[in-house]
């Protein structure tokens, strides 16, 4: 189950994004000084069974978040955040389906200024 729902938001974002480096969940990943780019987490909330036919419906959230060389305008950063938006928000593959997005400012870490794309889905899993 878990597998097959990131596997499937994972290609989804390599499909549809290529302005920056992704870093993914236990991939090495050693960002460049100086350079922007993503990083993907899922994760995961409580599980229900919603049919007698055995349907389990699973919530959670993806988190992106965005980084951007720090001392740097906003506006790089904001325009990302509409274009990974753009991507997952609303979104409704038949497995996975996302809702209005929010958007957390984290601020300075190291190198960069960070904001995170916070989406919140729900999957459904035949059993």
């Amino acid at each position: 189950m878990y597998f097959d729902a990131e596997d499937i938001v994972e290609q989804r974002l390599q499909d549809n994004w290529e302005k920056t480096c992704i870093d993914f969940d236990n991939v090495e990943f050693n960002p460049t000084v100086g350079d922007s780019f993503i990083r993907l987490q899922i994760e995961w909330g409580p599980s229900d069974f919603v049919s007698i036919g055995g349907l389990e419906r699973s919530t959670g959230y993806i988190q992106i978040s965005v980084f951007v060389p720090k001392n740097k305008s906003v506006s790089l950063i904001n325009q990302y955040l509409d274009e990974l938006k753009g991507i997952f928000n609303k979104w409704d593959n038949g497995k996975i389906k996302t809702k209005a997005s929010k958007v957390r400012r984290v601020g300075e870490q190291k190198s960069w200024f960070r904001k995170d794309l916070i989406i919140p889905f729900q999957y459904d899993n035949c059993n």
